[in-house]
């Protein structure tokens, strides 16, 4: 099983067809009839990080099966989605993975709701955590009441108080200045880690998300994502990026600030999900990405729950 050249032309060969824009609809609709609150199944979550890889969808027993391939290996991006017989389905896609890639060690299903275990082979595939999405309760970050969110008031008064600052809607016209921030931010966040342990994975991760940033800079429109910024003295210091993944649960898919004006990251943050998600009794922040100074930063905003996800593997090739 092993394949001399990997390609996106040899992967559309297996009948799969690469995602573009056109696709949004259609996708959208799978996703609405599973009504998962994890921030990746939506559309636009996944557009912007194909900036930095391709990714492909197949309709298999009515399920959407949604693979990315990154020049290494075509993986399934999300298990199989809104159709009827998922553990055959699920099967399919392994073995289509399994034509593709030269090592089938490298087929999986990544960011696997708990649910969908229900569905799932364990004499044929077995199952690894992931790391959950951090999820609150909405009015407890536009309120910020009672004891335990005591600093995060102060630093969200703070910034108030001293700076002169502006809070927008973003609009293309920012998007020069905002890709400004986004160098800025990089070069700041690598000298305040100095050297530490994981810092070439980090730089790595940086690069990938700068990418993904950009798309949705450039693509916000089409993909239905709300976003703001904030001007500080005429230059943008803050940007973030959300959207609603379902009618009670928002996502806050980006946020990038100038962390050396102390308490812009709690006021944008708060102001966001006030001005554009109100309406929504929760709000999703996604997973930490395994980085521990991001994990003390969405837990210090008191969780109001965390959603596991999961990694599927097959103990043996799917033929």
């Amino acid at each position: 099983m092993i394949c001399i050249s990997t390609s996106p032309n040899l992967i559309l060969r297996n009948g799969l067809t690469k995602i573009d824009l056109q696709h949004k609809p259609s996708i959208e609709k799978y996703f609405k009839k599973e009504n998962i609150n994890i921030s990746d199944y939506t559309f636009a979550n996944n557009y912007i990080w194909f900036e930095n890889a391709d990714g492909f969808m197949a309709e298999i027993n009515d399920n959407l099966c949604m693979f990315i391939y990154n020049d290494e290996a075509l993986t399934l991006l999300l298990p199989p989605v809104g159709g009827h017989s998922k553990n055959e389905t699920l099967r399919e896609c392994f073995k289509i993975m399994n034509k593709i890639n030269a090592n089938p060690n490298d087929s999986k299903a990544d960011y696997v709701y708990a649910d969908f275990l229900n569905n799932v082979d364990f004499e044929a595939f077995e199952v690894e955590r992931q790391n959950p999405d951090y999820v609150y309760i909405s009015h407890d970050l536009t309120e910020l009441r009672g004891n335990k969110y005591k600093t995060k008031r102060n630093e969200n008064n703070y910034f108030i108080k001293n700076y002169n600052f502006q809070y927008s809607p973003y609009s293309f016209i920012y998007r020069d200045a905002a890709m400004d921030l986004l160098y800025r931010w990089a070069n700041l966040r690598l000298i305040s880690m100095g050297s530490v342990q994981n810092l070439e994975h980090f730089v790595e991760l940086m690069e990938l998300e700068r990418k993904a940033i950009t798309r949705a800079l450039d693509h916000h429109e089409e993909l239905g994502l709300k976003g703001a910024v904030i001007t500080i003295d005429g230059r943008i210091e803050g940007i973030t990026f959300g959207e609603k993944i379902n009618e009670t649960t928002a996502s806050v898919l980006i946020e990038k600030t100038n962390f050396q004006f102390f308490g812009i990251s709690q006021f944008l943050f708060k102001e966001f999900c006030r001005n554009e998600f109100s309406d929504c009794a929760y709000v999703n922040v996604g997973d930490d990405l395994g980085f521990e100074n991001l994990r003390k930063v969405k837990m210090s905003y008191h969780p109001y729950e965390y959603i596991p996800k999961y990694t599927i593997r097959q103990k043996q090739v799917i033929l």
